[in-house]
């Protein structure tokens, strides 16, 4: 029996191994031919495939504030630097200990060297404290009593974490059934008897706190507390997805 493969021929004898010089490039070909049927049908089914993305988003009022305020001193010698600032930040510490509504912890603590045309003058050194809290009156109320010695350096607003969780749970149903809804929007203009979904991801992008833009104070003997207002933070979530047509 005599059989040619892409112009190699070889004896088939009773008996006997095929021994065909093309038969290794035969099996290249057969290979080949599977992979690329595959890869069709794979080719088939992503040219049925649609992917979209749906964004559902709702102004959630803020029920957190965070206020940082600090001691700020400057002195040639750095041991009566860190002396008086110490001192500064221990009474502030005293005063927010046991304040209900806040939580008070310490912040970041700089020294750095002031010099003037390569010559040491003097050191200055910096220590903030953070105030933090659901009750805006009550950390406002104590920001007002600091700034008799501290400067108040910056305060933002934001959602606390459990209305945060609660309202993106909401989104996220709204946002999967504007998902389902324009599956099927899909489906019916593209003459699909239904669809298939091959993909989904959700995504709930953290949003920054609002800011509020402050000015240090220089210390004054009695200090009003700052009149601040929360305003809302914009909360989304975006449903990604690929559906497969039938």
């Amino acid at each position: 029996m005599r059989f040619r493969i892409a112009g190699a021929s070889a004896a088939l004898l009773p008996g006997s191994k095929l021994a065909v010089p093309g038969l290794r490039f035969a099996a290249a070909v057969l290979t080949l031919a599977a992979a690329s049927a595959a890869g069709a049908d794979e080719a088939d089914e992503a040219r049925n495939r649609v992917s979209f993305e749906v964004e559902r988003s709702r102004d959630v009022v803020n029920d957190w504030i965070q206020a940082v305020v600090g001691v700020t001193e400057e002195d040639p010698d750095p041991a009566a630097l860190a002396d008086r600032v110490n001192r500064t930040m221990a009474w502030a510490l005293e005063k927010a200990r046991g304040r209900s509504g806040v939580a008070a912890r310490s912040g970041g603590y700089r020294t750095v060297p002031i010099d003037r045309k390569g010559r040491l003058r003097h050191w200055r050194a910096t220590q903030d404290l953070v105030l933090e809290g659901s009750d805006t009156s009550a950390v406002s109320g104590l920001v007002g009593e600091l700034q008799s010695r501290l400067e108040l350096h910056s305060v933002v607003f934001s959602v606390s974490p459990e209305r945060r969780r609660r309202a993106e749970d909401v989104l996220i149903v709204e946002a999967l059934g504007a998902f389902k809804a324009r599956a099927q929007i899909v489906r019916e203009e593209l003459g699909a008897s239904g669809y298939e979904l091959v993909a989904l991801s959700i995504r709930t992008p953290g949003q920054p706190g609002r800011p509020m833009r402050t000015m240090a104070m220089a210390a004054e003997a009695d200090v009003a507390p700052p009149a601040l207002e929360g305003g809302s933070s914009r909360l989304v979530v975006n449903v990604n997805g690929t559906i497969e047509l039938e």
